[in-house]
């Protein structure tokens, strides 16, 4: 009984991780890119603005810093002309 319950507790185990790894594999890894469209002539202005604020330290929601640098998995922001203008 004792054998059976160990071998059925390492089959679970192994079909989860199994699973997990699946589902990482599917997921992109990736950033996802975020397009600020503006005006030609604001152009300069926003790609400065974006540099100002990568520059700036992370904190999380509260203010307080993020002592750990686990940001490659955040979006990417960049600044494009419009079309329309």
């Amino acid at each position: 009984m004792m054998f059976r319950l160990a071998a059925l507790s390492a089959a679970a185990a192994t079909v989860a991780v199994t699973a997990f790894a699946g589902v990482d594999a599917l997921t992109s890894s990736e950033p996802e890119v975020i397009r600020i469209e503006v005006a030609p002539g604001e152009l300069a202005e926003c790609q400065r603005t974006l540099r100002e604020v990568g520059a700036m330290p992370a904190v999380s929601d509260n203010g307080s810093p993020i002592l750990f640098d686990d940001t490659d998995d955040l979006p990417r922001v960049v600044c494009e002309k419009s079309i329309d203008a």
